[in-house]
């Protein structure tokens, strides 16, 4: 099967009548949709409803699991910020990091904003539509205005996280040191709380145990390494600290129900 080539930027508008639970576990892009009808609730950290009005907002390599919703319209888009010359530290991408730092995953935006983004969203879709070849720079303008858009959200009324600073602060060092040989005492010494209570705390208030989260990180890195660049399957394990190539086939396998090669060959991206 020779390799398929996606654009940097996916977008769309789709109407669901009925949302069962599906336990999404991670993917490589980050994604942004904006519910313009229904309800729905997700497991992101903790659980949370999405209603109408609402933007949601999940980076690469979160856990989420969608739990029920009906009536759904939802004006979707997923991307992939380094095909485009952004990355995660980019200031427009901020509220990203804020949501992967701890931040709940919605925001709002007053009815003037929602409007232009609603217009910048449905010309992004049109060119997707009407364009079998777009210059990235191009791509690259329709992300930068919707990301300025994110800039002028708000967190909705009402809507409080919960979640535990320790978790947080987990969270936030695993993001900075997955890559390297990491235990669950190591996280632990590094929130100063003993691996016991940390590994309570974080199975009950993620659903994932700290290896687990540990572990989905690695792979969705994986994932994103198999799709950008053409790197050995052997220096991709090792490169996410999986010596082992044979055991990381098999891992990766397990998660994802197909080899990284077969996933290359899948989801290659010309960045």
């Amino acid at each position: 099967m020779s390799a398929q080539f996606h654009r940097p930027i996916s977008a769309g508008h789709s109407v669901i009548d009925r949302l069962d639970m599906d336990a999404h576990g991670t993917h490589t892009e980050f994604v942004l949709s904006y519910i313009a009808h229904g309800e729905f609730k997700l497991l992101h950290k903790e659980l949370v409803s999405i209603q109408a009005g609402m933007l949601l907002l999940i980076p690469a390599g979160m856990p989420h699991t969608l739990i029920d919703g009906s009536r759904l319209e939802v004006h979707w888009m997923s991307f992939c910020p380094s095909c485009l010359g952004l990355d995660e530290g980019h200031d427009l991408m901020s509220p990203f990091q804020e949501v992967r730092q701890g931040a709940l995953p919605i925001l709002a935006l007053d009815s003037v904003r929602k409007s232009t983004y609603l217009q910048l969203h449905q010309g992004l879709c049109d060119e997707l539509a009407l364009q079998s070849e777009i210059d990235k720079e191009v791509l690259r303008s329709y992300l930068i205005l919707l990301l300025n858009e994110l800039q002028h959200a708000i967190q909705p009324m009402g809507v409080v996280s919960h979640q535990s600073p320790k978790v947080i602060a987990a969270m936030s060092y695993i993001q900075q040191n997955f890559l390297t040989t990491l235990s669950l005492q190591q996280v632990a010494d590094a929130v100063h709380v003993t691996s016991p209570y940390l590994a309570t705390l974080f199975k009950r208030e993620t659903g994932f145990s700290v290896g687990q989260w540990i572990q989905q990180k690695r792979m969705t890195e994986a994932c994103a390494r198999l799709v950008h660049t053409d790197l050995p399957v052997s220096v991709v394990a090792e490169q996410i600290g999986m010596m082992d190539t044979t055991h990381f086939i098999r891992q990766f396998k397990k998660q994802f129900g197909i080899t990284p090669a077969k996933w290359r060959k899948r989801h290659f991206v010309a960045c």
